[in-house]
């Protein structure tokens, strides 16, 4: 009895004193009694702003005072928090992409003002982005990008298709290793050591035809994070980065359909309420037909090959109440190339999300979540009496439960727990017709069990002083069934030093690893619109992409931890001078990072790793660094938009085992395969009339090292040759240049526009690797050069929404 009567008394005290703005013409608010006494302190103001559609949070909203100057912004809840004088105050929300709302706040004492902000119908002739222009150095953890769709469809693109990765490459700190290389590379990180989400749930595979388009279907995108630097303890099981992107909820109201027709892809997306004001689905897909675009490049065996992928999307939405929302979304998606029927790759994704938010009062909120995943990938060898299919794959179950409590206006609690099962699937064999001459085989895969729980702080000190403490325990179990080896002591680990098989029976713990893994950020803001940033990391990874080629393929291996091969632990360090200017249309940034990795995988020469029974004998373990600096200018108002950006990096690996067969270069430092000193980008756009724009692209970086035939030598006629130490010279620097313009309101009364872009506008000829080759066995190898894209690339693409 006496809970209920405090609900009630909560809720009753919560409609005295908030006030919920539903569109831009309620301007005035009242916000507690104006014949209450005035004791001169300020007064603490919180809410929450929404999308008044899908009533979801509204992330790095502006809440500017514009009597005072000054403002805060949302947070990824949606929640802000600013103490305000008593009296009279003009406040303005913004949101690119959104309605503007003005309100004549009357403030009298402490309450709550909510937002509900509608999407935007008027084209700007200016355009805007300033949602979340302060938390560049307001926001305490150092290293977090956000981009919105907005300020990236607009932006030259490979055969006309928005596409999320490659906007975030244009970054600092972010990099892949070329053109058609699988996922992408944050400061000094593998492809791996990348957490890439979507609605929560893992992708183990980010990319749609060896890169050249990534996962994420912009139609059904709502936002996506990439945190670089300081990782929150909500996040763990990688080392580098995590890129969290979200899809939109459908219309509660009204049925509405967007998508695009491009000459390489095409896509569509309809949303809509199937219970009005209650329930909503959002169905949306994407279909390639890209082959036509392979003739464009200059290489016989690229130009007769194929390339095809399809995804598809799906979200239902349920409101209980505005503050208590479940939704339940799938994702697939499939690719085959076959190159020049030499051979071919086939790899598809499946992902079960069902997530609940729950808002229990202003100050706890809670979020619970399950994603069931399966990732499939197979090679082809399609023609010959060696014709043959190998596949493998991985599945995986999560359970997540996060807590968040606002204690006073100081404190911002977060926990949780998570718990992740990997299931390896078996490496499988397979004859591809009767004429082939190969025999079934499969090799089992481990199983793996990673649970975690954190807690974390941001605790603001002073307005000029906020830290982030935070903390995660991980755990991780490997366990069978597993044929398991036991080598001798000693001696490297081959075949012929096996001297004993051990048979772990089902479920049965093999091997366990745990650890902490404290979190800490700080920020001291030195002025009105800067500040300096600190932070720490230290992150632990138990699943490993087993592959030793410079760039991942979709046939690499996901291998857990087990007896042989440790967790990757890495400790992060960074700081960073954070200025904004002209009240805040101009962002900059400086940051410095170093970071220091124990137990990398690194692998023998001509290492074996498919259907390998015996995987650990061709491992190595190794340490890594990685250090660099990033300077970062950004305009974010007027009709010239864009950023540039300039990256110092450096990668280095060392294996220094304790006989000669396993240790690399000698036991000395060398080049990671992706490390590339030099990164420069370029990106501009300028607002056109009639909703359109014209924007460019240029990207600079130097080229990766690979390893190089040096000298050579005969024996019996044959000419052997020899190569220089791993990673000891660098294939030439890259650059390229891409343009687009688009045409706004094509067809009168409809939400349209026509996109022509060109991409590599200059056709040069990037490397992507050095290889050899030999015509005779008499001769030395010779040395070329392979350029993946080595053309421009023009397309156009309509776009449309209604």
């Amino acid at each position: 009895m006496l809970r209920s009567i405090t609900n009630i008394l909560f809720w009753l005290l919560l409609a005295t004193c908030s006030a919920w703005a539903q569109d831009s013409g309620r301007k005035t608010v009242i916000i507690g009694n104006p014949e209450a006494p005035d004791f001169g302190a300020d007064l603490p103001i919180k809410g929450k702003v929404i999308n008044a559609d899908t009533k979801e949070p509204v992330i790095g909203a502006v809440i500017e005072i514009i009597n005072l100057r000054t403002g805060t912004t949302t947070d990824v809840n949606g929640r802000y928090s600013i103490r305000l004088p008593r009296g009279e105050h003009n406040v303005v929300f913004r949101y690119l992409g959104m309605e503007p709302i003005s309100v004549n706040l009357q403030l009298y004492s402490p309450g709550f003002l909510h937002m509900a902000m509608s999407e935007s119908s008027i084209d700007l002739e200016e355009i805007v982005i300033r949602g979340g222009a302060e938390d560049n150095f307001k926001e305490v953890v150092t290293g977090v990008e956000r981009l919105t769709l907005a300020e990236i469809k607009e932006l030259p693109s490979f055969l006309g298709e928005v596409d999320v990765v490659k906007s975030l490459i244009m970054l600092p700190g972010v990099s892949t290793v070329g053109e058609g290389a699988s996922g992408f590379n944050v400061r000094g990180g593998r492809v791996d050591q990348n957490l890439v989400l979507l609605n929560g749930g893992q992708l183990f595979n980010s990319s749609h035809v060896l890169g050249f388009f990534s996962a994420f279907n912009p139609d059904v995108t709502d936002d996506f994070t990439l945190y670089k630097g300081n990782v929150p303890a909500r996040y763990g099981g990688r080392l580098s980065s995590v890129l969290n992107v979200n899809s939109r909820t459908g219309n509660f109201d009204e049925f509405k359909y967007q998508g695009g027709i491009g000459i390489a892809s095409s896509r569509l997306a309809v949303e809509g309420p199937i219970s009005k004001g209650k329930t909503s689905i959002l169905l949306g897909g994407r279909l390639a037909y890209s082959d036509w675009f392979l003739n464009f490049i200059k290489n016989t065996d690229v130009q007769n090959s194929e390339a095809q992928f399809y995804d598809g999307n799906a979200v239902i939405t349920h409101k209980f109440s505005d503050t208590n929302v479940l939704s339940l979304s799938y994702y697939r998606s499939f690719d085959k190339l076959n190159f020049a029927n030499d051979f071919a790759f086939d790899w598809s994704t499946d992902l079960v999300s069902l997530n609940w938010k729950n808002i229990i009062n202003e100050n706890f909120s809670f979020t619970t979540s399950m994603h069931v995943g399966a990732y499939r990938s197979t090679l082809f060898d399609p023609e010959g009496f060696d014709a043959a299919s190998v596949a493998n794959g991985m599945n995986y179950q999560q359970f997540k439960q996060n807590f968040e409590y606002q204690l006073g206006n100081s404190h911002t609690l977060s926990f949780g727990v998570e718990l992740n099962d990997y299931q390896g699937k078996p490496e499988v064999r397979e004859p591809l017709n009767e004429a082939s001459n190969i025999r079934p085989k499969a090799v089992s895969k481990d199983k793996g069990r990673e649970f975690g729980i954190y807690l974390e702080d941001e605790f603001k000190i002073n307005e000029k002083l906020s830290i982030l403490p935070g903390l995660r325990f991980s755990y991780f179990q490997h366990y069978g069934p597993k044929q398991q080896f036991e080598y001798a002591e000693g001696v490297p680990r081959t075949v012929s030093s096996i001297t004993d098989t051990l048979l772990q029976q089902n479920g049965q713990t093999i091997k366990t690893f745990s650890g902490l893994e404290p979190r800490f950020a700080v920020r001291y803001q030195l002025g009105e619109m800067s500040s300096i940033k600190l932070s720490y990391n230290r992150m632990r990874q138990y699943i490993h992409l087993i592959s030793n080629s410079a760039a991942a393929s979709p046939i690499d291996i996901w291998q857990v931890s087990n007896a042989f091969l440790d967790p990757q632990i890495a400790d992060s360090y960074s700081i960073g001078f954070f200025q904004n200017l002209d009240n805040n249309a101009i962002e900059t940034s400086l940051e410095f990072y170093y970071k220091d990795i124990k137990s990398l995988v690194e692998y023998k020469d001509f290492a074996e790793l498919l259907l390998n029974e015996h995987l650990e004998t061709d491992l190595l373990n190794g340490i890594g660094k990685a250090y660099g600096m990033e300077v970062y200018l950004k305009k974010t108002t007027g009709f010239w938009t864009g950023w540039l950006s300039y990256e110092y990096s450096r990668t280095f690996v060392k294996v220094d085992g304790p006989t000669r067969s396993e240790t690399i270069n000698g036991g000395a430092w060398f080049p990671a395969n992706y490390d590339k000193p030099h990164n420069i980008n370029f990106v501009a756009k300028r607002k056109l009339w009639r909703g359109g724009s014209f924007g460019v692209n240029f990207t600079y970086n130097t080229g990766r090292p690979f390893t190089a035939l040096e000298s050579n030598y005969e024996n019996d006629g044959t000419t052997v040759p020899q190569f220089s130490d791993r990673n000891q010279y660098r294939i030439p620097d890259y650059y390229r240049l891409d343009v687009s313009f688009t045409i706004g309101n094509v067809i009168n009364k409809l939400d349209d526009s026509l996109n022509f872009s060109i991409y590599n506008v200059l056709g040069r000829r990037n490397a992507y690797s050095v290889f050899y080759r030999r015509e005779d066995p008499s001769l030395i190898p010779r040395a070329f050069k392979l350029a993946v894209l080595g053309s421009a690339f023009p397309s156009i693409t309509y776009n449309f929404k209604f």
